[in-house]
């Protein structure tokens, strides 16, 4: 596993804090409307931490173009 960036892991503690929230909120019985956001936004944040941070595309399916010579 590689390792996390600092603006990396500020988005990973981000996304743990906001899911616990959700978490929290659903079994102490709040409302659906309430806890919904905190909790996917949460995974959402958590899962983005993990994205290559390069701005680069990765295409594996587009053909290469070939030059004939």
């Amino acid at each position: 596993m590689r390792k996390l960036g600092t603006t990396q892991k500020v988005v990973l503690i981000m996304g743990i804090i906001s899911t616990s929230i959700g978490a929290y909120g659903k079994f102490n019985g709040w409302e659906y409307d309430t806890y919904f956001v905190f909790f996917y936004m949460g995974i959402y944040l958590a899962l983005t931490a993990f994205l290559s941070p390069n701005r680069t595309c990765c295409r594996p399916f587009w053909k290469k173009q070939t030059q004939n010579q």
